[in-house]
Order: C-alpha cells, then structure tokens, then sequence
C-alpha cells in the first residue's frame, strides 16, 4: 500500500512539471476593453482601449482602425474628429508562437447639437475666422470646425445661422489667409463640411449676416440683401432692399426680418412683403420663444414685442440704461423666454422682465473677469438654461489674445461658473444651438 500511494505521489509532480514547463493554455482568449465600459465616444474625445488576454506571455501587440495600423501598445487611445462606426482591430502574439485577433466596433457621435457657438473674426491681417464651442456641461473647444474637417473658415467670419440640421457660417472677405471660401455649410450636429460657396465674392461687397428659410439663404452686403438659392446655386438682389444695417437678421417662420434705420423689412420668398415701423432707431432683433418678434431700440431706448401676423407693437420704456449695440453686428439684447439681458454695449449687465415690466441692474462683468476692457458682440443668454455668455477682449494690438469667454448662472452664489481664457478672438457674436 505504501508504495503505491508513493507512485501516485510521483505522478502527479511529473504532471505538474509538464504542464508548467509548457505553459500551454487550452483556450487562450482575447479582449479589447472600454475605460468605461461602453463601445461609443463623442467627436474629439478619447475612448481609453486595453487588450486583455489570458496568455502567460506577450510577444507582440497591433491595434488597427478600419484595416490601418495604429499602435504597437498594450493600450490604445481611440478619437476621432467624424461621426460614423469604425472597426477596432487587435492582434496578439505569444511567445510559443500564439496569434490571437480580434475586432470591435466603436461609435463615434455627434457632440455640437446642445450647447453655445461663439463665432470669432479672428484677426484681418493674418488670420481666419474661427468657430469655439461650449457644450451643456461646460467644455470648450476651441476652433471646433477646423478640428473636425482640417480647413479654415473664411477670413473675418461674420454670422451663422442653423437650420435643418445645417449651419452656415458667412465671411467678410472669404478665402483669404488661408480660409476656405466666403459662406460655409456643414451639418450643424457634427460640423462637417458639407459645402463651399465661393461664386458670390465677385458680387457681394463685405456680406455680414446670414438668414435662412428652406433652400433660400439670404445674405446681407453693403448693397442690400441677397437670396442665394442652395439647390440652383442662383444668386439674385431683393429689390428695394437697400440701406439693410449691417445687423443680425432674425426669421420667424417662413418670415425674413432685417433693420433698416427706424423700419423693419418683412421679406418673404425673396420680395419684401411688409415694413414694421418702430418708435425708434432699431438696435437689434430676433426671434422670441412664442413665435413673436424682439426687438430694441437706442434712441428712444425701448423694448419692443412684435406679432408678426398684424405686426401690433408692445413697447417698453427703459430708463435704466441704454440700448445700444454699438458699432457691432449682434444684437443689443439676448434673451431666455421673457426676460431680456441687455448691457448698452458695455460692462453693465440689465435684464428685463418683459411680464411684469421691470428692469433690474444684475452685475458689472468687469468685476468678475479681470481683463474685461472691451466689449464686442459677446452678450448672449441660454434660451433654455438662462446662462449669460460674455466674451470679453483686453483691447486691440495684441491686447485681444489676453481675452476670456465668462459663463454665468446668476441663480448661483458665485454666478460665475466658468472663465475660459484665450479662446475668442474678435467675437462676432453668441449663438445658441437651443435658439434656433
């Protein structure tokens, strides 16, 4: 009995050796992981991939996207600027001469369908325009369109406009410094570039404003307004439109609206159709949350709530600042729902309860951002959240690249939530995703 017991004994240490000796796995298995354990990432962020596997020993790995190498790392950082699903490709090989592969498809979504554009002209002498954006949890990223398609906008970018999922962004001087033409359409979800329109810089003279209804686009100039048809690429003049203030235009369901001093231009399938007189020099319109028409005056300063069916006016005296937007093309007032921030294009923030009729003095914008000297077409507010946005310069020369994008909430102690320094240059307004 006791020699057998010691046979067994000694066959099993031998199959112990063995086993070790050959370090040999009957099933090795191999798995691409997630950080975060989901298959799908944001434009411009980055999913965190790592192979795991159970074999003794790594001789090798190679991680490919769409068929192309692109890392010999045990982990690997997959981002990507384009929307789409692409296919995660992973090989292994161990030292006894395994090869283990693999694959896994990863999504990459939209990221720019909830949350601010500030459109910046960006320097005339040597730069372009750029596009920085703020999502709904507060981060920036700055030159947005240019990270997702490679290319510049055109030189001194002027307005943008969203509609049916498309954004179109129009330039004063157009392919100049690099940029690439004088009105750029992309997919307003995503940014990706979808058209180039260059034809119209022989015939338009510094376009500031872009308004869009259907396949119409409408284009502001020095000349007047311009319909820029997108499906026949035909441009033709608005007759009488002459003397349209280089301002932003607003629509209102099929319904063009664009200053003209004192007056307001209805334009309808490119032909003016109505003109709204205001009780004063007009300094801004746009579109209100109930289908109405904002819009300001500097001299009388009043707040005006248009119907846009009888064009009835409902005026509001304000006495407590002015209501001018300077010299600039946004206009001197943003607002969320019915209370309007103003700030007579200066430091001085007001809001308007146009429901009740009262004006109140909020904050001086300096005193929260400490390089704020100069104001230029960087007032805008949340129509969903009620947030303030205020883009803010240090002065001309190189002052402006000392600059910050200020976010506030003002139901918030501090109300200032963000400061985003070096992100603007030479704003030409605040554009809110939730607006249009």
């Amino acid at each position: 009995m006791k020699k057998y017991v010691v046979f067994v004994i000694i066959a099993l240490s031998i199959g112990f050796v063995s086993c070790s000796d050959d370090d040999e796995i009957p099933n090795p298995k191999l798995e691409i992981t997630s950080e975060t354990g989901e298959d799908a990432v944001a434009q411009l962020d980055t999913l965190y991939l790592s192979a795991t596997t159970d074999l003794a020993k790594v001789n090798g790995y190679k991680w490919t996207v769409d068929g192309t190498e692109v890392s010999k790392e045990a982990t690997y950082k997959f981002t990507n600027p384009k929307t789409g699903t692409f296919v995660i490709g992973l090989s292994v090989s161990g030292d006894n001469g395994e090869a283990l592969t693999m694959e896994k498809k990863v999504e990459v979504k939209s990221r720019f369908s909830d949350g601010a554009f500030v459109l910046n002209e960006g320097n005339m002498g040597n730069e372009t325009g750029t596009l920085t954006y703020i999502d709904s949890e507060g981060v920036l990223i700055d030159s947005a369109y240019y990270h997702v398609n490679g290319t510049l906008l055109g030189n001194v970018c002027q307005d943008l406009f969203i509609a049916d999922n498309k954004i179109y962004i129009i330039s004063q001087n157009g392919a100049r410094n690099g940029g690439e033409g004088l009105l750029t359409i992309a997919r307003a979800d995503n940014l990706e570039k979808e058209k180039v329109y260059n034809d119209a810089s022989e015939t338009l003279s510094w376009p500031t404003s872009v308004a869009v209804v259907g396949q119409d686009i409408y284009l502001r100039d020095n000349k007047g307004i311009y319909l820029l048809n997108a499906s026949t690429e035909t441009l033709t003049y608005v007759a009488n439109s002459k003397g349209a203030a280089k301002a932003r235009m607003a629509v209102v369901g099929n319904k063009v609206f664009a200053m003209n001093g004192s007056n307001i231009m209805v334009i309808e399938n490119g032909a003016i159709t109505g003109t709204i007189t205001a009780p004063g020099k007009l300094s801004g319109i746009a579109k209100a949350y109930d289908g109405s028409l904002w819009a300001s005056c500097s001299s009388p300063a009043k707040i005006l709530k248009i119907n846009i069916t009888d064009y009835s006016i409902d005026a509001h005296d304000i006495s407590e600042s002015g209501l001018g937007a300077g010299w600039g093309v946004a206009p001197a007032f943003s607002a969320t729902k019915d209370v309007l921030y103003f700030s007579n294009a200066g430091f001085n923030l007001y809001r308007h309860n146009f429901t009740e009729n009262k004006t109140e003095f909020v904050t001086k914008i300096s005193d929260h951002v400490e390089d704020a000297k100069m104001y230029y077409n960087s007032l805008g507010v949340n129509p969903k959240t009620g947030e303030v946005i205020y883009a803010t310069l240090k002065g001309y020369g190189n002052d402006y690249k000392i600059n910050d994008i200020a976010v506030f909430d003002f139901t918030k102690d501090p109300s200032l939530q963000h400061d985003f320094k070096g992100s603007n240059s030479f704003p030409a307004g605040v554009f809110f995703t939730s607006y249009f």
